[in-house]
């Protein structure tokens, strides 16, 4: 059994080397601790025997807790709360695509969490039971509850009116919602053309990579690292350093806004990096604008570009990015460098806002 610790404790761990003491004096971020109790801690009518916190260590090497406890009362929890909690704060660089839109950035570990809606009872200040409807989010991992709306009524009658009421205005805003998504990603085939199919949607997401590829190769080299060598643990300063160089090489303007403290690590070889892709970004020319026809042919694919000519398609990249592009560049583009096959037949030419 597992349960969110209610109050704050502090935390004085002994026997630390002089090592490990000055690493976590110079954690930034608050680190999470497994603690088994010397005496079991006794909440909700139950013992806890162990406790994973949040712990900030201060200049005199004294624990102090800054977030939510979970309170176990065997090892196994214990570790299965640790192993979900410790990298929450963690950054990992990722690669993220969906229709219309692809990019290379930093995430944080996901949190898990539900909505739940529940009745409980309770009385008032004057001894009244009251039945009260609450919807509130649930994290998974932290067992905290945060309350989104609640009602206090006189009947459980009353309260269950509530619940359900919530409930299915939950249900209408998912339908709609993925409604939504429906009507936004890809229009109906116009006559002459074919739906994408299962097995196209799946080329098209590694199409998707392909073209995120160009402009963040060296995201991408570490991303590799990471799949054919998942033990591997790969430098933080190394997924930094690789995201910085990219970005840059980008035309990226706002260096500074992306890194920790508004600062660049202090290394010779990182800034000499910086320098030479930023000579090579007002140097590329053909190369920049290529990058950005293919990515515009990538991730508009779904959205009614895979039913254009390539004829149509030159027109459009044309027009979007303000230089001369021929049918037969757009062919080159879509089929030998992105493997995409259009969707129109042979024939009279389909006309796509």
């Amino acid at each position: 059994m597992k349960a969110p610790l209610r109050g704050k404790i502090k935390y004085a761990p002994v026997g630390l080397s002089d090592e490990i003491k000055e690493r976590l004096l110079k954690e930034t971020e608050p680190l999470y601790w497994q603690i088994a109790l010397a005496r079991p801690m006794r909440q909700e009518g139950q013992d806890f025997h162990w406790l994973v916190v949040p712990i900030k260590m201060t200049p005199d090497m004294k624990g102090e807790q800054s977030g939510a406890g979970v309170l176990c009362q065997t090892e196994a929890e214990a570790k299965e709360t640790f192993e979900s909690l410790k990298d929450r704060g963690k950054k990992y660089l990722v690669a993220v695509q969906t229709a219309g839109f692809g990019i290379v950035g930093w995430a944080t570990h996901p949190r898990h969490t539900c909505n739940e809606i529940v009745i409980v009872r309770r009385k008032s200040a004057d001894g009244k039971k009251l039945w009260v409807a609450v919807d509130q989010e649930r994290d998974l991992d932290t067992l905290e509850a945060k309350v989104l709306r609640s009602k206090e009524t006189e009947s459980e009658g009353e309260a269950e009116f509530w619940k359900g009421k919530w409930i299915e205005e939950y249900k209408k805003e998912k339908k709609a919602h993925f409604e939504a998504i429906a009507k936004s990603v890809t229009p109906k085939p116009p006559p002459r053309c074919t739906a994408l199919t299962k097995l196209e949607m799946e080329d098209l997401g590694k199409a998707k990579m392909k073209a995120l590829q160009r402009q963040w190769p060296r995201c991408f080299e570490i991303f590799e690292k990471q799949r054919s060598s998942p033990g591997t643990k790969i430098p933080d300063h190394e997924c930094e350093d690789a995201y910085l160089v990219d970005l840059v090489a980008n035309g990226g303007d706002q260096l500074l806004e992306t890194v920790e403290g508004g600062k660049i690590r202090a290394d010779m070889q990182l800034i000499l990096a910086l320098q030479k892709a930023a000579k090579n970004y007002t140097r590329r020319g053909k190369t920049k604008i290529t990058d950005a026809a293919i990515y515009l042919i990538a991730f508009n694919w779904e959205l009614g570009w895979c039913y254009l000519s390539n004829e149509e398609l030159a027109e459009k990249i044309t027009e979007i990015l303000e230089m001369p592009f021929t049918a037969e560049q757009v062919e080159k583009y879509r089929y030998r460098t992105l493997g995409l096959v259009a969707k129109h037949k042979p024939g009279a030419e389909t006309n796509v806002p």
